[in-house]
C-alpha cells in the first residue's frame, strides 16, 4: 500500500531507563523517511529536555558537536517563542523540561531524512506537545540537521539528566 508505514522498531519502557534506542541493528536502510513516535514520556527527574542523538553505522550514537536545531514554541501562559542552537551534542525531542508531577508527560512525532545517503546531512522535523515542569502546556514545531555527511542507523532518545520512567517509542519505514 503506497504510504503506509511499517514498523521497524519498538521500545516500551515500564520502569527507568537512561536511554532507549530504535533502529541500531534493526535497522531496515530500504526506506528514504523514518518517523520516531513518543508516547506518554514520565521521567523520574523535574525540569529536563528529552533529547536524541543519531546513531552511526557502528550503533553507537553520534556525539560530535554537529547537531543544529531551531523551533516555534507554542504556550498556553504567554506568546510564543523561538528556540535555537548550533554546534550541540544531542538534538531537541522536546525543547522544555519536562515535570515529573501528575499529567506532566511529553508527546512527540520525529521525522528522519537521508539517514542512508552518506553524501547528504541527515535532518529532522520534530512536533511535540507536552506539560513542562510548571505545569504549563507547550507544544513545539521544528527541525535540525546533523550537519556531518554520515551514514545513519537509527536514535538513541534520553534525558539531559535522570532516567525515563515509562513511554512508548516506535520507529517506522515510510513506504513509497
Amino acid at each position: 500500500m503506497a504510504g503506509s508505514l511499517i514498523k521497524i522498531d519498538e521500545e516500551i519502557v515500564t520502569s527507568a531507563v537512561a536511554s532507549v534506542t530504535l533502529g541500531g541493528a534493526n535497522w531496515d536502510s530500504s526506506y528514504d523517511v523514518y518517523e520516531v513516535v513518543v508516547s506518554n514520556v514520565v521521567t523520574d527527574t523535574d525540569a529536563q529536555p528529552l533529547i536524541f542523538r543519531h546513531l552511526d553505522t557502528s550503533n553507537s550514537p553520534i556525539t560530535t558537536a554537529n547537531y543544529d536545531v531551531a523551533f516555534k514554541v507554542l504556550r498556553t501562559d504567554t506568546t510564543f517563542e523561538n528556540g535555537y542552537a548550533t554546534g550541540g551534542t544531542f538534538a531537541y525531542i522536546v525543547d522544555n523540561n519536562i515535570g515529573t508531577a501528575t499529567g506532566e508527560v511529553a508527546n512527540a512525532v520525529l521525522y528522519l531524512f537521508n539517514s542512508n545517503n552518506g553524501s547528504e546531512y541527515t535532518f529532522h522535523n520534530v512536533e511535540s506537545t507536552y506539560r513542562n515542569s510548571t505545569g504549563v502546556l507547550r507544544g513545539a514545531q521544528g527541525g535540525g540537521v546533523l550537519d556531518s555527511a554520515v551514514l545513519t542507523k537509527g536514535v538513541s532518545i534520553f534525558m539531559n539528566s535522570g532516567n525515563i520512567d515509562s513511554g512508548t517509542f516506535t520507529l517506522y519505514g515510510l513506504a513509497k
